[in-house]
Order: structure tokens, then sequence, then C-alpha cells
């Protein structure tokens, strides 16, 4: 009986003296995303909607942008283009799906950002940062800061 007591005691004494536990690794879906060629097209002159584009690739698990936002305009959305019986089709959607080989490329003619209250102050040459927002399939958020170029319509 003696036994009983005394062994388990000794294997919880020397576990507590064994010092700290070590840190569990990085989660295995954990992913690297990477942001590249972002730019926004200054509107015409008397408007305020400026459309935007980048490239997003990921190293490892897929992630989701599900939303952006930059000092420069009231608003970003995410939005779809498409052609149907030769009408252009814009419309917001909830995210954009980034995998290893499926990069998320935004683009003029394509997916892209709109940006809504655009500041007219700014001009072809300046540049702005633009937050990102991703989701993992577990949930969690990570925010990336890009910084776009401003381009004229016709660049």
């Amino acid at each position: 009986m003696l036994t009983r007591i005394l062994v388990p005691a000794a294997a919880l004494l020397l576990a507590a003296c064994s010092g700290p536990a070590p840190a569990p690794s990085e989660p295995a879906g954990k992913s690297v995303i990477e942001v590249t060629d972002a730019f926004v097209v200054k509107p015409p002159e008397g408007r305020d909607v400026a459309s935007g584009g980048l490239t997003v690739s990921v190293q490892g698990e897929p992630v989701d942008l599900v939303g952006a936002s930059t000092d420069a305009a009231d608003r970003v959305e995410l939005h779809t283009m498409s052609m149907t019986d030769g009408v252009m089709q814009m419309r917001q959607v909830d995210k954009f799906t980034a995998s290893e080989g499926s990069p998320i490329v935004l683009k003029r003619g394509g997916n892209h950002l709109m940006l809504f209250g655009f500041n007219e102050s700014l001009q072809p040459g300046d540049t702005v940062d633009i937050a990102l927002e991703f989701l993992d399939s577990d949930g969690a958020s990570q925010t990336i800061i890009t910084t776009a170029d401003v381009k004229a319509l016709g660049d």
C-alpha cells in the first residue's frame, strides 16, 4: 500500500523539479502568405471609385482573403467581374481563396478590389497602404499590410 502512494508521489516530485516543458512547435496548419504587385487605379476626375489589384501566393495551408481596408478610401470591397451576353457584371464577394499553386490574382478586367470614397488628392506615382485580412481553415485571422502603387487610368 505504501508503495502505491510513494511511487506516484516521487514521480510528481521529479516532474516538478525537471524544469519547464518545451514550447510547442508551430501549428501544422501555419501558412506563409506573400502579397506582390499591388496597385490602385486613380479614377477619372470627379469620380471617387477606384479599382485595384494584387497577387497573393501562399505556402502551406490555403487561406481566404476576406477583407481589405485603406486610409486612401472610405471602404474596400472584394469583387468578381464576368461578361454575360456582352454585359460586364461586377459582384461583391465574401472571399477569395489562395492555395499552393493557385494564387489569388486581382487585376483589371478580372477579379479586383473596389475602393469607394477614394482620396482624390492621390496622384499616379503615389503609394497607399492596404491592410488585407486573411482567415485560415481554423478561423484564425492574419492581417498583412501591403503598399500599392497609384496608377493612371491608362497605365
